[in-house]
Parts: structure tokens; C-alpha cells; sequence
């Protein structure tokens, strides 16, 4: 190259285009770090923004600053954070003021004098006193590019206005920001889920302690050789299953009452016999369950467990043992051992066991007179169509338990957790109408239904039980209009047919179910391929009972269907041929 030809190496960097305050770059760039780290450092957000708005207010050489967040679903923004005053919650518009229009567009907005531009609302600076001149305000975007928030600094030390330098240092921060609140909504939302798990858990938790004390009490019931011993062993599993101290029952005769106790752990205590006038007297007082706490006396009214062997009375949980006449007795658990069960969720379990006490009670006095074979086979009967029952829905939590434990979309996290606590809500009403068909109870609680979101439920409902059955199941709806019929009950007779159907069937076949309207009447149709109703059950094919050619049938799923029509004032009727059975339900509308 010769020494005419012009250097092509890039020119020296001329001195002017240094920063022009090396010192304020330095502490700006160690802000930044700062920022960094603090993002980085936690995932919960009001913790984070105000050391954050701290830094942007120092390095943006600002009198104050203001972090609104964006509530897209209210359209509106509020102040998280608001540094250099007393935090006061702020709320505008998306759209109102400087703030409100950064967050609409999504612009940068730099204003020498706020009063000079139409946008701002003076309307603060009237409340505080406070005036209002320069004005930075830079919008938050997320990923998507959508604004998530917005930062404002005002009233710039030593300047007139903020710089094009402030801006893009402010847009920084705002970047780090954003990083800041996509990480806490994520955990926010995943805690979120956590705790919706919990409760489902804790619910399925309490479903099955429920279902234990029934099957419990019955298997007590048909095992136990004597009253006594009956009472004992449904004392000793009471307190092991609700975590208690100890438990007694007392129960009342002509001549006085007699009262069992059972402490866990020590030696059996004989039952003690009680005179007629207090046995009177306690159940008297013992109309509902209730609980009671030691007194200023330091006592605890109306206890059947004596305070000896080092047993100090603290809280008694009371409830009636009643039949159908008259009550016969109490039942009483005392002193819980954990306080993670609520006092609401104890008196619901001790009536729960009262019913199944009472019930066992008088059973084994109706065997000593002759009549307790039915009302045992009743029970006994009920609890096996009841945990039957309970297999498809606890298999569907299980399922959408494993499912969701790999899953990462939040929809359908979502979804699943919905499902989950309709299978719960569908297992707590099987309980409940079981409890209720094995009591003679007929009571419905009829409302407006519609049928729509009402076909669409019993569909998600009978897609897992016909599939177990390798059925396939059709859905012909040629009504969705309004009735009105309780809900929860009827959902139940078309479960049971449709179990009964796949039953009978075998592997394969098709359930079909119609829905339409005739008349003033709505009207069910549930059809199956299967061979028909045995010759057997003619005549008795509603009766509590009657079962043939099932192995695990138990003979109340259509006497259970047939109590709920003739509660809601309807008919069900049954025609049977080579091709199958059609069961046909006429409800008024």
C-alpha cells in the first residue's frame, strides 16, 4: 500500500462521545447489577418492587416514582408501589392520565412540564399539594409484547426534564421489572394450584375418613358378638380415625341409663350404671351436637368420662344416638389430639357415627326381639353399593391426580382440578343419598335445571363407568330447555341404570340415553343391548334387594331410583325384549 492510499482502520473514538459523568455511569451500571440481583434473588414481588423503585429513583436523579401495575381484567391500573410519599392506593383507568395512556399504547412518554399536556390529571397534585413539572413515564411489556405495568418517575433534580439517556436507562429497569413479574405471576399462579391441590386432597382426606367410620361401624356392627363389645371396639377406632382421647356412649331404659367408656391405651373400664333422672337429664341437654370447653370453674358440663387416671376434660364433642321414636342415648368424644381438624368437620363426623351407633344400637335390640335381620341386611347392603360406587370417581382422581403431576399447561391444569373436585362433589352426594335411602329419607330439594350444562354433567359423569364396562355410550338430547327436579338425586338414577345396564350386558353392548319433552312431562329413556330382564325379576324389580344373575349387584340401585321418582311425583316403568331393556322415567315439568 502505498502512503497516498487513505487508512481504511476505524477512526479513534473522539473524547466527546464518553460518558459525559463517568462517576454517575459507574453508580448507574452498579444500580443496574443491583437490580439484577434483587430480581434474581426473590420471587415474591412486593417484597422486590420497592427496593427496585428505591434504586430507580436514586439513579434517575427523580423526586419520587410510581410503579402501577395493569389489571387487564378490570381494565385498570393501581399504584404496588409508590416511593417518596406514604403508600396510598391508586386506581385509574387504562387510558386515563399519563399513566393510563402509556399503558393503552404502550409508548414512552417525556414531558418537560406535565401541566402543559391535556392528558395529565392535576387531580393528585390538588389532594397533596404536590407540583407536578417533568415527567418520565415507560410502559412494562412481557413477552408477548403486552404492557404489564408502568413506571413513572417525576420532577428531575438539576434539570428541566429527563434525557434521552433516562429513558433508555428507565426502559432497562422496566425490562428487568418485567423479568421480576412474569416470575412472580408464574409462582403466584403455581402456589395458586398448589393450594387448590391441598384442598382437594384434604377433601378427599376427609371423604375417605367419612367412608372408614361407615364401613368401620358396620363391620363392628356385624362382628361384634354383644352390645358392649360393639360399643368398645366403635369407641376405640372413633378415636383412632377423629384423634381423640377417649370416648363413652350412654345408653338410656326404663330402669336408668348405663354409660361404656373407652380411654386408648389403658385398661378396659366396666360400663357404669347411671339413675333414670340423670340419664334423663343428659339426654335432655343433648338435643344437636355440640361442643363444649372447660369452664372458669375448671370444669366441663354434662361429661360421661370421669377425670381420673390422669385425664384432665379440656373440650367434650356430644351428640344424640336417636332411631326412629325417640333418642336413646349419647355418644361422646373428648379432648382432640391435633388440632388440624375443624370443630365443624368433628360435630359432622361425631353425628355421622352417632347415626351409625344409634342404628347398630338398635339393631342389636331389634335381633335379641326378632327384628333385627332386616334393618342389619339394609346396612349392610347400603355400605356395599356405596363403596362400589365410590370406585369410578376415586379412579378418576387418581387418574387426573397423575395427570396433572406432569402436566404444565395451566388450562388444563385447571380443567383437571375442576374434575377432581366434581368427582369429590359426586362421592360425597352418593354418600349422602345412600345415608339418606338407608334412613327411609325421601326429601328432594327440586330447583331450576338446565338441561343443557345437566346432559352435558351426566355425560362426563357416564363416559368413565361405561368405559370400564367396555360399553359404548350415546346421548340422544332432544330437549334442553328448563325443568325443575333435585339435580344431585336424578343424576344418581341414571347412574345406576346405566351401571346396571353395562352390567348386564357383559363386555360391549350400547347405553343409550334419551332426553325429551312430551307435553307438560320430561322424559328419560335409558335403553341397553343387553338380554333383557330376567323372568325372575318380574313383579319385584324395584324392590330393595332384588337382584339376579349380577355377582356384585346389590339390590338397591332401582328401589333407590324408584324412592327419588315418587319423591319428585313421578313414574319409572321398565320393557324388556330380546334386544334389551328400556327403563323410561316421566318427571312433570
Amino acid at each position: 500500500m502505498s502512503a497516498d492510499t487513505p487508512s481504511t482502520a476505524p477512526a479513534a473514538r473522539p473524547l466527546s462521545s464518553l460518558p459525559p459523568d463517568p462517576g454517575r455511569f459507574q453508580k448507574q451500571l452498579e444500580a443496574m447489577m443491583e437490580i439484577a440481583w434483587d430480581v434474581s434473588s426473590t420471587l415474591h414481588v412486593d417484597a422486590l418492587l420497592p427496593r427496585i423503585m428505591e434504586k430507580v429513583t436514586d439513579i434517575m436523579k427523580a423526586d419520587r416514582s410510581t410503579f402501577y401495575s395493569v389489571d387487564r381484567s378490570r381494565g385498570e391500573l393501581w399504584s404496588k408501589v409508590i416511593q417518596g410519599v406514604e403508600p396510598t392506593e391508586i386506581r385509574l383507568k387504562v387510558g386515563e392520565g399519563i399513566a393510563g395512556w402509556a399503558a393503552q399504547t404502550g409508548t414512552t412518554v417525556n414531558l418537560e412540564d406535565a401541566y402543559e399536556d391535556s392528558r395529565f390529571d392535576r387531580t393528585w397534585d390538588k389532594q397533596s399539594g404536590y407540583r407536578t413539572r417533568s415527567l418520565l413515564c415507560v410502559p412494562i411489556l412481557d413477552r408477548e409484547l403486552n404492557v404489564i405495568a408502568v413506571i413513572q418517575c417525576l420532577n428531575k433534580k438539576g434539570s428541566r426534564a429527563f434525557g434521552d439517556e433516562d429513558e433508555e436507562l428507565l426502559r432497562s429497569i422496566g425490562s428487568q421489572c418485567a423479568v421480576a413479574l412474569e416470575s412472580a405471576l408464574l409462582y403466584e399462579a403455581l402456589l395458586e394450584r398448589n393450594r387448590a391441590l391441598e384442598q382437594a386432597e384434604l377433601r378427599l382426606r376427609r371423604a375417605n375418613a367419612e367412608l372408614e367410620i361407615l364401613y368401620d361401624v358396620e363391620q363392628q356392627i356385624s362382628e361384634a358378638s354383644d352390645l358392649p363389645g360393639l360399643l368398645i371396639e366403635t369407641l376405640d377406632r372413633a378415636c383412632s380415625l377423629l384423634g381423640v382421647e377417649c370416648g363413652a356412649v350412654l345408653l338410656t331404659g326404663e330402669a336408668g341409663g348405663e354409660v361404656f367408656l373407652h380411654r386408648p391405651g389403658f385398661d378396659p373400664v366396666p360400663p357404669m350404671a347411671v339413675d333414670a333422672r340423670r340419664a334423663r337429664s343428659l339426654v335432655t341437654h343433648a338435643k344437636v351436637p355440640i361442643r363444649r370447653v372447660r369452664d372458669q370453674g375448671g370444669g366441663v358440663a354434662e361429661t360421661l368420662m370421669p377425670e381420673r387416671q390422669g385425664l384432665e376434660i379440656r373440650e367434650t364433642f356430644t351428640a344424640p344416638l336417636s332411631d326412629a321414636r325417640s333418642t336413646i342415648g349419647l355418644i361422646q368424644l373428648v379432648n382432640r389430639t391435633s388440632e388440624d381438624q375443624g370443630d365443624d368437620w368433628m360435630l359432622r363426623m361425631l353425628t355421622l357415627l352417632a347415626g351409625q351407633v344409634a342404628r347398630g344400637v338398635v339393631m342389636r335390640r331389634e335381633r335379641e326381639a326378632g327384628e333385627r335381620a332386616e334393618r342389619l341386611a339394609l346396612l349392610g347392603h347400603s355400605l356395599g353399593a356405596l363403596l362400589h360406587d365410590m370406585r369410578t370417581p376415586m379412579t378418576a382422581i387418581g387418574g387426573f391426580s397423575e395427570l396433572m403431576a406432569d402436566e404444565q399447561d395451566d388450562a388444563i391444569r385447571r380443567d383437571y382440578v375442576g374434575r377432581i373436585e366434581r368427582a369429590l362433589s359426586h362421592m360425597e352426594g352418593m354418600t349422602q343419598e345412600v345415608l339418606a335411602f338407608a334412613k327411609g329419607q325421601r326429601e328432594i330439594l327440586a330447583r331450576k335445571v338446565y338441561m343443557s350444562k345437566f346432559i352435558d354433567a351426566v355425560r362426563e359423569m357416564l363416559v368413565p363407568e361405561t368405559e370400564s364396562y367396555g360399553a359404548k355410550l350415546v346421548v340422544e338430547a332432544d330437549y334442553d330447555g328448563v325443568a325443575r327436579f333435585d339435580e344431585s338425586k336424578l343424576k344418581r338414577v341414571i347412574f345406576n341404570l346405566a351401571r346396571n345396564a353395562c352390567q348386564a350386558m357383559g363386555e360391549g353392548g350400547t347405553f343409550t340415553w334419551r332426553v325429551q319433552r312430551e307435553g307438560d312431562n320430561l322424559v328419560f329413556e335409558c335403553q341397553d343391548t343387553g338380554p333383557g330382564i330376567p323372568k325372575q325379576m318380574e313383579g319385584k324389580l324395584f324392590r330393595s334387594f332384588a337382584t339376579h344373575g349380577k355377582s356384585d349387584g346389590t339390590g338397591i340401585g332401582l328401589a333407590m331410583a324408584k324412592k327419588i321418582i315418587d319423591a319428585h311425583c313421578g313414574t319409572i316403568s321398565a320393557t324388556s325384549s330380546r334386544q334389551g331393556a328400556t327403563f323410561r322415567i316421566e318427571l312433570p315439568l
